[in-house]
């Protein structure tokens, strides 16, 4: 006796079993597809996000007023060392603050200061070098401003760092 009732527990199970499997069928399969809809929905948000980085930055750039030259203004102007360190220092900023002005290097100014003879620059830098003429110490020192800070290098953590010790 206690066999009959073994095997009939168990086939009620399997039998059970089979129904519960039969009557959850269609909600597994559309668990299925949920789960494949979130991951592709995941996918194309982190590649609308990577998107809309890369066009906030292109907007940024494109907002920064870039100086234009006019062929008749760059074949007149005559720039010398002598000239730009007197702009540099009309407008009350180091040499690395009016490089970031310019958007140049800090060395490449320098090299400016020191220079023998006339300076020839290219087109974009000397149409900024000519836009810096035109302004005064106020918003020259405002746009550096604008324009944020710079990241410390390593030297400068390094040395901050070993303060703290």
């Amino acid at each position: 006796m206690p066999k009959l009732a073994e095997v009939l527990r168990g086939e009620i199970v399997r039998i059970s079993r089979r129904e519960a499997r039969i009557a959850t069928a269609g909600v597994r399969e559309a668990k299925i597809k949920l789960i494949k809809t979130v991951a592709d929905l995941k996918r194309k948000i982190a590649k609308l996000q990577g998107e809309n980085k890369w066009l906030v930055a292109a907007e940024k750039k494109r907002l920064v007023q870039k100086p234009q030259l006019t062929p008749e203004t760059s074949k007149k102007a005559r720039l010398t060392s002598k000239g730009i360190r007197r702009l540099r220092r009309k407008l009350g900023v180091s040499q690395a603050n009016f490089a970031k002005l310019l958007g140049a290097s800090t060395q490449t100014v320098h090299m400016w200061e020191t220079k023998e003879g006339p300076l020839r620059l290219r087109g974009n830098t000397l149409a900024a070098v000519l836009s810096a003429r035109e302004m005064g110490a106020r918003e020259a020192k405002r746009r550096i401003a604008e324009m944020g800070t710079k990241k410390p290098g390593r030297k400068a953590v390094k040395r901050k760092r070993a303060k703290r010790r």
